[in-house]
């Protein structure tokens, strides 16, 4: 258990796609502002070296280039990931996590070294090293990085600067003492922040899950799985269906003597039926199209095809029940531009519906007219 915890606190348990995938998005969101940030300091830092030699008179070709060179590569790390994150936030096209990765790891690593040899000119010359921290406390709380890879990422460039400063002025007692403490701090923050986002994009997915959950129990008819009568209104009270504005082969079908099966055998193998039912529907005419109406009685909405197609696929769905059971139906066909179109069509195919009922059951009425 305590291996298990250790593993997650790391960032080593594969994560849920969708948990990922938040992760990741925001890593997307975050690489705009943090990355055009970085852009334009370094524009400021590497434009402020040529007033910084016009002012003092120094040799373009002196100990500047160095930083130039410096504030260049970095501010082309920076713009890297900001047209990548760019174009996929404004297009909307998904992602690669391969190249999002590859492209903030590439940004990363570019502040590290810049870091690093940056703030070793200034510890030579025996100024603070405050890039240094910064940029590390950056790289720490930026990114949503894994806290194996943050620990790696923050370990590497200290004990290389260490190392640095070690061959250089050399190290004094207090830095001995504090450059450690600093270390573990900005791995601390890493891991205690990446702990904390994992959970709210845990949080956010369980949420989703019951949204989605909630959403298909308010749509779709628990017994057979077909839609019901919100999801039949919600799908035609919506203008942006595509399917309005056209012709509709609307039926409304039911199963003869229904009554009888759940008196004489029970309502659980009234239940066997109904689902039955509604599978030989769906497998015929599509589940998009079939609707549960209420108690035994079934909705079709189908796009317009041939009333020679639409009956051929009724026989099918005759053949399909080998005389187990019988049904009748009525049918019609209109015009639907909106829900008020689509029920008075239903009223139509109802009428059919009793007709086929009080002339004998075991029928279909209906006319394309």
């Amino acid at each position: 258990m305590a291996f298990k915890s250790i593993k997650k606190l790391l960032g080593l348990e594969k994560l849920h796609p969708e948990i990922q995938y938040f992760l990741d998005n925001a890593n997307l969101s975050i690489a705009i502002p943090g990355s055009f940030l970085v852009m334009l300091v370094e524009l400021f830092a590497f434009v402020n070296t040529f007033f910084y030699t016009f002012k003092e008179g120094q040799d373009p070709a002196s100990w500047l280039l160095y930083h130039r060179t410096l504030y260049l590569g970095l501010f082309l790390a920076a713009a890297q990931l900001f047209a990548y994150a760019v174009y996929h936030k404004r297009t909307k096209k998904p992602f690669s996590r391969v190249w999002l990765d590859l492209s903030i790891l590439f940004f990363v690593i570019a502040l590290l070294v810049f870091a690093n040899f940056i703030s070793i000119d200034d510890y030579i010359k025996h100024e603070q090293i405050l890039v240094f921290i910064t940029i590390m406390l950056f790289v720490s709380c930026l990114f949503m990085i894994k806290p194996y890879l943050a620990i790696l990422l923050i370990i590497i460039p200290f004990s290389f600067f260490y190392y640095l400063m070690h061959i250089t002025v050399g190290v004094s007692s207090a830095t001995q003492i504090n450059y450690p403490i600093i270390m573990v701090f900005f791995i601390l923050v890493n891991v205690v922040r990446y702990d904390q986002y994992l959970k709210v994009a845990e949080n956010n997915v369980v949420n989703r899950e019951l949204a989605d959950k909630l959403r298909n129990a308010s749509r779709y008819d628990f017994l057979t799985g077909l839609k019901n009568r919100n999801a039949l209104n919600m799908d035609f009270e919506n203008p942006k269906n595509p399917s309005l504005n056209s012709n509709f082969i609307i039926m409304v079908t039911d199963l003869d003597d229904f009554k009888s099966f759940n008196d004489t055998k029970g309502h659980q193998f009234g239940d066997i039926v109904l689902k039955q039912y509604a599978t030989i529907l769906q497998e015929n005419f599509g589940k998009k199209y079939c609707y549960r109406y209420g108690g035994d009685e079934y909705l079709l909405v189908l796009p317009e095809i041939s009333e020679e197609e639409f009956l051929k696929k009724i026989k099918a769905c005759e053949a399909a029940i080998k005389n187990e059971f019988h049904f009748s139906g009525g049918y019609t066909r209109g015009y639907v531009s909106n829900s008020k179109d689509l029920h008075v069509l239903i009223s139509k195919a109802d009428q059919n519906l009793y007709e086929a009922k009080g002339s004998g059951k075991n029928k279909i009425i209906g006319s394309f007219d």
